[in-house]
Parts: C-alpha cells; sequence; structure tokens
C-alpha cells in the first residue's frame, strides 16, 4: 500500500511568497494598516485566516480589507511581474514521488487557482486530492483525507515551510518536514521542532526513501 503525502502549496511547490504578501499588503493599506513582510510571516505561526482576523483587530477594517483581497485575488495570482509559479524543481520531483505516494494538497489559498497551476504543468493528475479553501482548517483538512483514503496518520507525511502547519500536523499525529525556502526560515521551523527539514527538493526525496 502506497503511504500518502499532504503538502502545503504556497512556499512549498509554488514560489507565491511575492504574490500573496503585496495583496495582502495593498488590501491592509485600503483599509488604513500597514504589514511588514516580517509581520507576514508572523501570520503564519497559526492558524493564517484567524491570524489576519486578530492581525487587523476591527470588524470593519477586516471587512474592508478582504473585499480588497477577495475581489483582487486573481488579479495579482496572475500578474505576469509576480504571478505564482512552481518552483523549478517541482515537477520533477512530483513525478517521481508519486510513484510511491499518495499525493495531496491541504492549502489556505484558493483549489481553482492551485488547480489551474497544476494542470499548466501537466501534474494535476498525480493528485488524489486537492482542498484549498478559507473557510476550512488545515486540521479540517487532514481529517477529509485521513477519511476520504482511509489511511492511518502514522502512514502521512506532511510538507509544509511554516510552523502553523507543523503545529496542525503534530497534534494529528503525522510525520513532518519542514522546507526552507518558503515563508519561514529554517530558524523559526526548528522551533517548532519538525521531524526533518529539507533544503532541496533530492533532501525530501532522500528522506522519503528513508522512512
Amino acid at each position: 500500500m502506497k503511504g500518502l503525502i499532504i503538502f502545503d502549496f504556497d512556499g512549498v511547490l509554488a514560489d507565491s511568497f511575492n504574490t500573496f504578501y503585496p495583496l495582502l499588503r495593498d488590501a491592509m493599506k485600503d483599509a488604513g494598516l500597514s504589514l511588514t513582510p516580517d509581520q507576514y510571516r508572523n501570520l503564519f505561526m497559526g492558524n493564517v485566516h484567524q491570524g489576519i482576523k486578530e492581525f487587523v483587530g476591527d470588524d470593519k477594517k477586516y471587512k474592508t480589507a478582504m473585499e480588497f483581497r477577495n475581489s483582487n485575488y486573481d488579479k495579482y495570482y496572475y500578474d505576469k511581474r509576480r504571478q505564482a509559479k512552481l518552483f523549478p524543481e517541482a515537477v520533477k520531483f512530483l513525478k517521481e514521488v508519486s510513484k510511491s505516494y499518495i499525493l495531496t494538497v491541504a492549502s489556505s489559498g484558493r483549489e481553482d487557482n492551485i488547480k489551474n497551476l497544476l494542470e499548466k504543468s501537466g501534474i494535476k493528475e498525480l493528485f488524489g486530492a486537492i482542498l484549498a479553501n478559507a473557510e476550512t482548517s488545515k486540521e479540517g483538512m487532514v481529517k477529509e483525507i485521513l477519511a476520504k483514503f482511509k489511511i492511518l496518520p502514522k502512514e502521512i507525511v506532511f510538507i509544509t515551510d511554516t510552523v502553523g502547519d507543523i503545529k496542525v500536523a503534530k497534534k494529528c499525529g503525522l510525520k513532518t518536514i519542514a522546507v526552507t525556502w518558503g515563508f519561514h526560515s529554517e530558524e523559526m521551523l526548528r522551533s517548532a521542532k519538525p521531524d526533518f527539514t529539507a533544503k532541496s527538493f533530492k533532501e525530501i526525496q532522500k528522506i522519503l526513501n528513508k522512512n
């Protein structure tokens, strides 16, 4: 039986920090607030959507910021200067690991955008499930994946670039691989005590081959 991998998408498979930070920075500006890159990264120490609410701290300003974010999401996502794109090594890596693992995505992004990006690279069919929305928590997505594939938590590896996801994975009893090229630094990631850290897709593959 194949094991299963849950990928966080943005920062792990997709190079998208320079897509989403400007989007939320400008959404905050529209609500009369400022947001630095480090403040943005800190939103991912837990549930990012809850983090945004707490950062804003005002219902009216939060509504204004979210209206800007939602109405401009695709504009920023597909902007030629800063559009989200898969990391160069991701496609080859995914094709290889799909031979031994069921591949899934659990993301706080948008499902249609993720599917479009994967389809452009001809690899959408490699994924058994793609869960992505703002309404379902990462823990909820993990539970959906467990139910869909009837697989034990110990047979799942969660690959992420944020402390918040590591916390969720640990709570659910999943193994974790933290990648150092995403939203959080290696130092931040190690503070959450992931099972493994990886500095390249090749390192992820070596970890998976040994476990």
